[in-house]
């Protein structure tokens, strides 16, 4: 993974943390500046988290080549196995402690969905998000994921154009069943697309003549361009581009951005990170509210114990899930069946 992708994920994780803290903690009324800008920007980490994923994946398959079994066995072994963990757990906390997790609610049927990434209404009335509400974003996941496992039935030069092709019909004709289908009608799924155009641009070398005071000059532009836009939305054209220009400002510098262990690190557990922080910020307010713990020492606790759990759960199931999955491709390449 390069160093670049690393930070922004890692960025792109702990924006939407406070963001959250800062929905969760003081449902978006604080008005000093730092806290109106998570409140109005701090969704953002979203889309880009979608672009570095078209990104990812469309590098990932382009490097060697990947068969539609393989690819489906690691993306299922990198989302699933996490996400199926830290929805358990919400689940649990929902029936032993209802109210605690706020804009969520628990029935046997929506949690099965939810860890099936079916979309479906949350019995808390907010529409179609998951259990661990944040999940939604896999669920959008999921389908880039099927389009993106179909077209590596076809030859080479046809998948990307399928692709594209294949993201454009869904997001098109899923809405059109109606019910729970229309979750699907959000533009935001272009977003993976601006991902694996950088992606085929990156692997051309394009960007690898742009010189520092270029890509800050881009990121300056990028980020003049979200603030114009105002509260983000997750609207491709307006968020996404701009985080589409980010991701390229990073990896044209990726020369220059090694030795931040710390943040690699970050990077690493982002995707726990993204699946943890609104059970232990729900539990951090609950325990500041019956302790008249002072919110200083929540918001510490909180963000310690979100980079504890993030690093527990990436080393203890998410790594060795996806150690297991490339054990597996190699004892099959060895197999002599395979060689026949």
């Amino acid at each position: 993974m390069l160093n670049s992708i690393q930070i922004l994920r890692a960025i792109a994780a702990w924006i939407v943390v406070f963001h959250h803290y800062m929905q969760i903690t003081y449902n978006f009324k604080l008005m000093d500046p730092l806290s109106v800008a998570l409140q109005r920007y701090g969704a953002i980490g979203v889309d880009l988290f979608f672009v570095i994923s078209g990104f990812v994946i469309y590098l990932s398959v382009s490097r060697k080549p990947v068969t539609p079994l393989e690819f489906a066995k690691h993306r299922i072994a990198r989302v699933v196995p996490a996400y199926w963990l830290f929805t358990s757990i919400t689940a649990a906390l929902l029936i032993c402690l209802p109210g605690v997790i706020p804009f969520t609610g628990f029935e046997p049927l929506f949690f099965l969905k939810s860890i099936f990434f079916i979309p479906a209404l949350n019995p808390s009335g907010i529409e179609y998000f998951p259990i661990v509400t944040v999940g939604w974003t896999l669920n959008y996941e999921m389908m880039f994921y099927s389009v993106f496992f179909a077209s590596l039935f076809l030859p080479g030069k046809y998948r990307i154009a399928a692709l594209f092709l294949g993201i454009l019909a869904l997001r098109k004709l899923l809405p059109e069943l109606g019910g729970a289908f229309e979750f699907y009608k959000h533009k935001i799924v272009y977003e993976f697309l601006f991902g694996v155009t950088v992606g085929i641009l990156h692997q051309r070398g394009t960007f690898n003549s742009i010189r520092p005071w270029v890509a800050l000059a881009l990121l300056a532009t990028a980020l003049f361009v979200i603030a114009r836009f105002g509260e983000a939305t997750h609207n491709p054209f307006k968020w996404g581009i701009p985080c589409a220009l980010i991701v390229i400002c990073a990896i044209s510098q990726e020369r220059l951005l090694h030795n931040m262990t710390w943040l690699n690190a970050l990077g690493n557990w982002s995707y726990s990170t993204y699946l943890c922080h609104i059970p232990i910020l729900s539990l951090m307010l609950e325990l500041q509210n019956n302790t008249d713990l002072p919110p200083t020492a929540t918001l510490i606790g909180s963000l310690a114990l979100i980079a504890l759990v993030s690093a527990i759960s990436f080393n203890l199931v998410e790594k060795p899930v996806a150690r297991l999955a490339k054990r597996t491709d190699r004892r099959q390449t060895d197999s002599p069946a395979l060689g026949n």
